[in-house]
């Protein structure tokens, strides 16, 4: 398997593993860390971590006051002449666990903001992008992706190019995205989760596994070196939970070792609030012990 693929059980539908791993993985798995989330209670940052936020020309851009990026790790925009903070978005680099920068944690657009979402993807190679989070959701997310087959923004043309259903819980969409200065074109694909609640967590974790799998799987098909775009609503809750499970399943495959407390722990010093509620980082643990149940069952 290639950086970041997700290991999964012999013989499972969309599965494979070589000699016997799915036991090898279950016998040595360690899971460490707390179940007591109260033990990553979020600091208050000192607003000197959140300069470009708090500008008053970006404050606009950011959905909800309370969650903003942190200076040391925000993704900058190339910045427009004569346009003041230009540069700034809504969305923190992540590291992966064998990759710097192997996600980047964002806000669902705005529908004043998803220009500066498509000058991100575009300018950081970012052709993979998972949304977690439906439109008509308590109004989390603008649709940022062409209603007909193309949308012109200031500096791009989105072209609305393939539409899929891999698995009951999944939506994949392809774009052409295409830059008329330079005559460039580039295909985004876009994951989107359709059966988590709007309150809550899912019951399983089983359906969450196979989508991030479906995710990793296409990235390592198409050989990009892009970050994965991850967003919800805030860009914190489940965005926290696909990206700490997509790195716990990856370390687990190269060390036998859960470490959820320590993975969220990291995340969140690069972006506030990430696994936002106790309820998902409940779930994460829910997940990583339903997927390591998950070799047992088809390996024997």
């Amino acid at each position: 398997m290639g950086k970041g693929s997700v290991p999964t059980p012999k013989n499972k539908p969309g599965g494979h593993t070589r000699g016997g791993q799915g036991k090898r993985v279950r016998r040595t798995a360690q899971l460490r860390g707390s179940l007591c989330p109260q033990r990553l209670a979020n600091s208050k940052a000192h607003t000197s971590r959140f300069i470009s936020a708090n500008l008053p020309c970006n404050k606009f851009k950011n959905r909800l006051v309370n969650i903003m990026p942190y200076e040391s790790t925000r993704v900058c925009l190339q910045p427009i002449r004569g346009v003041e903070g230009s540069d700034y978005i809504n969305a923190s680099f992540i590291d992966g666990y064998r990759q710097q920068k192997a996600y980047i944690a964002t806000q669902g657009p705005l529908a004043e903001t998803t220009e500066d979402f498509w000058r991100m993807l575009w300018e950081n190679n970012s052709t993979i992008v998972v949304m977690l989070t439906k439109l008509r959701e308590m109004g989390r997310c603008h649709q940022y992706w062409p209603a007909e087959r193309s949308a012109r923004y200031q500096y791009f043309v989105s072209f609305f190019s393939a539409f899929s259903v891999c698995c009951r819980n999944l939506r994949a969409l392809n774009y052409s995205c295409f830059v008329p200065q330079d005559g460039q074109s580039r295909t985004v694909r876009q994951f989107q989760f359709t059966d988590w609640p709007e309150q809550g967590v899912p019951k399983s974790g089983e359906g969450f596994i196979d989508f991030i799998g479906q995710v990793h799987k296409t990235k390592e098909q198409f050989g990009q070196d892009g970050p994965i775009s991850v967003h919800c609503s805030a860009g914190v809750g489940r965005t926290g939970v696909f990206i700490t499970l997509s790195i716990v399943l990856e370390r687990m495959r190269y060390e036998g070792v859960v470490d959820i407390f320590q993975t969220v722990k990291m995340l969140r010093t690069q972006r506030p609030a990430m696994v936002q509620t106790e309820d998902e980082y409940q779930f994460c643990y829910q997940a990583a012990l339903e997927y390591l149940g998950s070799f047992d069952h088809y390996a024997t």
